[in-house]
């Protein structure tokens, strides 16, 4: 027998092999799932790994605040405050506009734009400053720094 032969037959004993483990599997899985003391022990085991991924979030956390790390919550929090921040500024500078029409209708347009940009950069480092000092916690750092890049990123 020639080896094209022998790979070719052992290429199809070993299909064979593949599929009667398949159907021995399938028949094995579905014979568990039929069971009910197998699924109440794999519920046991769903809530043990709730239970303990709790307790890693938790300790993650712990180390986080004593690390000084910014946590999720911390960048959502911060998220959470530039985009109120940015609706803050947005109805400011609607505000000046308006205020700024009326008091000079029509003139100084190229002049008034420009004030409009050095008050708009004022206002937001005040409120910026503003939120720093009432910040309370260890992350103030972390937070003034995704809050200035926030608002870099705006400009």
């Amino acid at each position: 027998m020639s080896k094209k032969k022998k790979k070719k037959k052992q290429l199809e004993g070993l299909k064979m092999f593949g599929q009667k483990s398949e159907a021995h599997l399938n028949k094995l899985i579905h014979k568990w799932l039929d069971d009910p003391d197998i699924i109440n022990l794999i519920k046991l085991g769903a809530k043990q790994h709730i239970r303990l991924m709790k307790l890693v979030r938790e300790y993650a956390d712990v180390l986080a605040t004593q690390l000084n790390i910014p946590t999720k919550d911390d960048v959502r929090n911060v998220a959470q405050l530039a985009i109120q921040i940015e609706e803050k500024l947005d109805d400011l500078e609607d505000k000046m506009l308006t205020i700024s029409k009326k008091a000079m209708p029509g003139s100084c347009q190229k002049k008034n734009s420009d004030s409009k940009e050095g008050e708009k950069e004022r206002l937001r480092k005040i409120l910026i400053e503003n939120i720093m000092v009432n910040q309370s916690g260890n992350n103030a750092l972390a937070m003034n720094k995704l809050l200035e890049s926030l608002m870099d990123r705006r400009r």
